[in-house]
């Protein structure tokens, strides 16, 4: 998986407004993407001591994004970072094994009868 740092500019203009999102993501400090740029990221300062934060937001087939992950409590901002890329990594494995999957979210039972 290719991840790229993207500068707080690009991520603020893909995004709608998120007020809870904003009230949790006190302080802004690292912004990414994947290559194809349908997972936007951030990780943030919050005011806790164990205040490091992350948001993943996924689009859609239409392009619209929506709140994938939030995570939050992490001590360091290289360990919000790992964990961060990790799940980036795991999203992307979970849609394209789901790509080309018809109903995947049904059961193996639902979706034999449905194809036949």
């Amino acid at each position: 998986m290719s991840i790229k740092t993207i500068p707080r500019s690009e991520f603020d203009q893909s995004l709608p407004l998120f007020p809870a999102l904003e009230a949790l993501m006190v302080e802004q400090v690292e912004w990414f993407s994947n290559r194809s740029g349908n997972l936007l990221c951030a990780i943030a300062k919050g005011e806790e001591v164990a205040g490091w934060n992350y948001v993943i937001l996924k689009r859609d087939k239409k392009g619209d994004l929506h709140l994938r992950k939030v995570m939050n409590n992490f001590f360091s901002l290289s360990a919000a970072r790992v964990d961060l890329f990790l799940s980036m990594a795991g999203i992307e494995k979970t849609d394209s094994a789901n790509r080309g999957r018809v109903n995947s979210w049904l059961p193996p039972l639902l979706l034999a009868g449905l194809v036949n």
